[in-house]
């Protein structure tokens, strides 16, 4: 990105995502998220200059959601401004914001409370509504197709798949904010729960309650917040078509174009070879091996064969969803700023147990509705 000002995650927070949070209000998880943050930097919110949350008013069932967050942000008498989408998209907004110039601070949070809501529903609503939405469209369903028409395509097995569940709820076990973390085989994928054929209960992320934040400065305000600022180096954002089906579920062309804008910016060439981690949105198992191909990380049709490789696990080439991903934790709308937060934290040395040893450029992907219809790219890298 070159010319323009350069923007970095200097510290995040996120809380533990469980199923329900029936004890606690919206408002206290965003609260702990945002002092998780502060706390990390040691800043204070007087050090912030403006806000970007992330909410839906669908899921929330109220109209403009940020009215009850916003004073739990810290946002009292602040600029601030709200995104309804993945969380990556609040901090692709929040970046761009300090890349004006108008801003050398940002916050951004998000959260979730899907205990209180039914996201069948919701995601339901995403679709058209006099064709689609009688159909019972929604994230199950589409994801189940999409995987089922890739699958045929390019002869990936189902096993191929499962192993992506296995491989990333292990990885789990070493995060203390995961919900969903198993030593598991591939048997155990395959013989769990049917909901959608192919797709079984481990092969589709959880809906979780949640919630997270993530702090960003610009140069020359960063190096004094953080010893080993997470730069952003690269950012790309595309969106597909919106009728599932008028596009090509099997390519996953948003991605492709996301992540071709950001590899420019950042100057990645190969990316298996210039990455050393990526945390990606996987909604469903199938999709991390879409997102494999669509990242330039192996050609297309190769995706099951590169998760048999073990290049994309813990120790390998480039080690995929170390936090355990979307599979492990998925906070609705607060998923986008997780991988951002776990992105930079691999980048900056501080993962804590699933510290990828050596990482010095990370991959944060995030997406946002039917069938990974619009996809987000951020490249991190720690100081030169």
């Amino acid at each position: 990105m070159q010319g323009m000002r350069k923007v970095a995650v200097v510290g995040s927070g996120q809380i533990v995502s469980k199923e329900a949070y029936r004890e606690s209000f919206m408002a206290e998880l965003v609260r702990n998220a945002v002092h998780a943050a502060l706390d990390d930097t040691g800043l204070t919110i007087d050090d912030i200059d403006t806000l970007v949350g992330c909410g839906c008013d669908m899921i929330d069932g109220r109209s403009i959601s940020s009215v009850f967050s916003l004073e739990a942000c810290g946002g009292f008498m602040k600029e601030e401004t709200k995104v309804e989408g993945d969380g990556t998209q609040a901090v692709y907004y929040a970046a761009m914001r300090i890349m004006s110039g108008a801003f050398d601070t940002a916050l951004v949070t998000s959260y979730s409370k899907t205990s209180e809501s039914e996201p069948h529903y919701y995601t339901g609503l995403m679709s058209e509504p006099f064709y689609m939405t009688p159909m019972g469209l929604d994230y199950l369903s589409v994801s189940a197709l999409q995987a089922d028409v890739y699958m045929r395509k390019y002869g990936i097995t189902r096993e191929q798949a499962a192993l992506v569940a296995v491989k990333n709820l292990k990885n789990a076990l070493n995060n203390p904010y995961a919900q969903r973390k198993k030593d598991m085989s591939v048997d155990d994928v395959l013989g769990s729960k049917m909901l959608a054929t192919p797709l079984t209960e481990f092969d589709l992320c959880p809906s979780s309650d949640g919630a997270a934040a993530i702090i960003l400065a610009a140069e020359g305000t960063a190096e004094m917040i953080a010893d080993s600022p997470a730069w952003i180096t690269g950012l790309g954002c595309c969106g597909d078509i919106y009728y599932p089906g008028q596009r090509d579920l099997t390519e996953l062309a948003s991605a492709r174009k996301a992540a071709r804008q950001a590899y420019e910016a950042a100057g990645i060439k190969k990316p298996l070879k210039d990455i050393d981690v990526a945390e990606i949105t996987d909604v469903c198992s199938y999709h991390e091996l879409m997102l494999y191909e669509a990242l330039g990380f192996c050609g297309d049709g190769e995706g099951g064969k590169l998760v048999e490789s073990g290049k994309t696990e813990m120790g390998g080439q480039l080690p995929v969803n170390p936090s355990g991903g979307c599979l492990a934790s998925n906070p609705w709308l607060v998923t986008g700023i997780n991988r951002v937060a776990e992105a930079a934290m691999q980048v900056s040395g501080k993962a804590g147990k699933h510290q990828v040893e050596g990482a010095r450029t990370a991959l944060a992907h995030g997406a946002d509705g039917m069938g990974l219809q619009t996809n987000v790219v951020v490249i991190l890298a720690s100081p030169a």
